[in-house]
């Protein structure tokens, strides 16, 4: 558990550079562009990338602080318990569903990889961050699978 955690939080630690490098790639390109009316070249390839970065492999370590948006308006009437069902349930599905795109992701980064597809102006290989992206959906998948048995025992234990 404690592992999957760390794990978690080494993400979040990539998609806080990717953040900052992003806003500083966002900053130059518009300084260039108003002072000397020459952007960075290919500027949007690297901010679609960096956004890759900061959502996937920021999605685990969210998922782990427990700071994903959730309504609990009816949930929060019942017993701990319940809740704890209600949360079994949930979590169940959000592993399918991760899971479903961890496997997705992982099958069209294979497919990227054998036909070197790459960007229009910088040619950057698209595989290695869909790649990236199956691994932060991966970690997801453990994070989330990791508090599913936590809810089940609760919900068991009472």
């Amino acid at each position: 558990m404690k592992v999957v955690y760390s794990i978690a939080k080494y993400c979040n630690l990539v998609t806080v550079v990717a953040l900052v490098a992003l806003m500083l790639i966002t900053v130059a390109d518009v300084l260039l562009r108003f002072i000397f009316k020459h952007p960075i070249l290919g500027s949007n390839e690297i901010t679609e990338y960096t956004m890759i970065l900061t959502v996937f492999l920021g999605l685990a370590w969210c998922a782990a602080q427990k700071k994903h948006v959730s309504v609990d308006i009816v949930t929060s009437r019942f017993s701990p318990r319940v809740q704890a069902g209600f949360s079994s349930v949930t979590y169940l599905l959000c592993l399918g569903v991760s899971a479903l795109m961890t496997w997705r992701a992982f099958v069209e980064t294979v497919s990227l990889y054998q036909t070197h597809l790459a960007t229009s102006i910088l040619g950057i290989p698209t595989y290695p961050f869909n790649g990236l992206f199956g691994f932060g959906c991966a970690i997801l998948c453990l994070v989330i699978l990791v508090d599913w048995i936590q809810y089940i025992g609760e919900a068991v234990r009472g």
